[in-house]
Parts: C-alpha cells; structure tokens; sequence
C-alpha cells in the first residue's frame, strides 16, 4: 500500500458561481396561506382587543393597542410579499440550491451524494389551497436542511422522484 498524498490547491477562479443559478420562484398561494394565517391571528388580538376595552379605563389605550397592531400585522405582510420574490429553488447536474431571505438572504446547496432522504409534506391549510413542501434531508441533522415551501403538490412529487433519481445515479457512479 504505497500511495502519495496529495493537497494541491484549486484554482479560486475556476469554481462555478452559486449565485448564477436562475431559480425557480414558488407559487403564490404559499403568500396567501401565510396571509390566511395572519388574518387569523389578526381577528384574535382584535376580539382580544374589544374584551380589554371592556375591562380597562386607561385613555388611549386602545386606539394606541389598535394602531400598533394594525402596523404590526401591516408590516408583518409586506414582509411576506418580500419574501415571496425571493423564495426559488435550481436543480442542477449535481446539486439543489435553495434561496431565501431578503433582509438576510441564505443560500444553501446541498449535492445529491448527501442527501439521505427526501418527503414531501402538506399541512391542512396547504391542502386547502392545493400546496405542499418538499422536504430534503443529509445525514447529522434533526430536521430537514431543505424545505421549499409553496409546491403544487405534483411539482413536489416530480421534484421529489427527480432528486431520488439523481441519487441513485450518483451512487452508481
């Protein structure tokens, strides 16, 4: 057994560019899920709102309760909107990468020779509005290190046979 090791160094500029990936953006009923989900927990705070008014004789209490809240929830959808156009996701030759963020904007890229398991996920409000989630998960992790929100649930299906597809040519490889 007489091999030589070796480390040479690779050359910086040769390396493919994460960020010249054209990514597929999701759909936007994942945008009105999660509006349907803060419209719900706007009209609570509201009912909570009139049942303090009932309780409490503080002036301006209220209306200052009502305004922040109002802007709470306002603010809370457009970041939502933001969000929705930066969500995307690329299958390439040897990997998945998926983007998200816009105020911190995170980029994770996992190669299909890592990844152990894929699934696919739908929660009674994705099934409402007919969308799901493709989960991908690598080895070490708890949860899943991909979860790409907003799928019709075919597309998730397709995307998920794809990547198991191309794990099973990396491992005959």
């Amino acid at each position: 057994m007489n091999t030589t090791f070796t480390n040479t160094q690779i050359d910086l500029d040769s390396l493919p560019d994460y960020q010249e990936i054209h990514y597929t953006g999701v759909s936007v009923k994942r945008f009105y899920k999660v509006l349907c989900i803060q419209l719900i927990f706007f009209i609570a705070v509201t009912v909570g709102l009139f049942f303090l008014r009932e309780v409490t004789d503080v002036p301006y209490l209220i209306p200052g309760l009502g305004a922040g809240i109002i802007l709470f929830f306002l603010s809370a959808a457009g970041y939502q909107y933001k969000l929705q156009q930066t969500l995307g996701y690329a299958i390439r030759e040897r990997d998945i990468a998926y983007r998200r963020g816009f105020i911190f904007e995170k980029t994770t890229v996992i190669p299909f020779n890592r990844i152990q398991h894929i699934s696919t996920s739908a929660s009674a409000l994705d099934r409402i509005f007919k969308i799901s989630s493709l989960n991908i998960f690598t080895a070490g992790g708890s949860g899943s290190d991909i979860d790409i929100p907003g799928l019709t649930p075919e597309l998730a299906a397709r995307l998920k046979v794809k990547v198991a597809n191309h794990i099973i040519d990396e491992d005959d490889a």
